[in-house]
């Protein structure tokens, strides 16, 4: 499900080409009988939900905290936080009612460690952690665990764009990063694919960083691996 049905459109037909039965949705997670009606449809479809996946973010609202407008604010909080708890409420029925689900919420490694000027969307998915946490507690004994990742640096089309404002942007990022590069979406997808794994049936309610380590430096220097 997503928003824009252009890109899932055309992921749907991959898949599909591949010999998978894959359906794309169009939703809004701001709007609660939107998730409401995606979820119906793709228990419809396959005859079961399994695995949950939330993902969405309206973006950081950068700027002074001081200056941020109301508005920016709650489309913030509206999207990263109560979208999420929205796409998990309504999943969760289904998933309850079988006895078994997975649920992966995408929150950010700003979390841990933050740039300035990012009030609203560390709110919200900080948020969106101890929702995590909540949720694991309480469905975890009726066959639901859920779980969190915190991406870092990750070369998307969002944090290219954003390097290639300064090129000391990309030198700090990396600078600061102990693997000494980026990570790849794949590495991330990587982590959700086993998340969402029976093989991981006792892992409830933990975020995990996908950063190269990026959280825990705090080294100022250079490297000495890196000359």
């Amino acid at each position: 499900m997503a928003r824009s049905s252009k890109e899932i459109d055309e992921l749907a037909k991959v898949f599909t080409a591949e010999g998978h039965k894959a359906i794309a949705i169009q939703a809004d997670i701001t709007h609660p009988e939107s998730v409401q009606d995606g979820v119906r449809r793709v228990v419809e479809a396959f005859g079961h939900l399994a695995v949950l996946v939330t993902c969405a973010a309206a973006g950081p609202a950068a700027g002074p905290s001081e200056n941020l407008s109301l508005a920016d604010w709650k489309s913030v909080i509206d999207t990263d936080l109560t979208g999420t708890f929205v796409s998990c409420q309504a999943a969760s029925r289904p998933m309850l009612e079988r006895g078994y689900g997975r649920i992966v919420n995408v929150s950010s490694f700003h979390v841990i460690g933050t740039y300035p000027e990012r009030t609203a969307y560390v709110t919200a998915k900080t948020g969106v952690v101890g929702m995590t946490q909540a949720l694991a507690v309480e469905w975890g004994g009726r066959g639901i665990t859920v779980n969190s990742v915190a991406p870092g640096p990750i070369r998307t089309p969002r944090t290219s764009w954003f390097l290639s404002q300064n090129p000391a942007n990309e030198a700090g990022m990396i600078g600061r990063t102990p693997t000494g590069r980026l990570g790849e979406p794949s590495e991330v997808a990587a982590a959700i694919l086993f998340l969402a794994s029976r093989e991981a049936a006792h892992i409830n309610g933990q975020t995990i960083a996908i950063d190269g380590g990026w959280t825990k430096n705090a080294w100022w220097g250079q490297h000495p691996w890196k000359g």
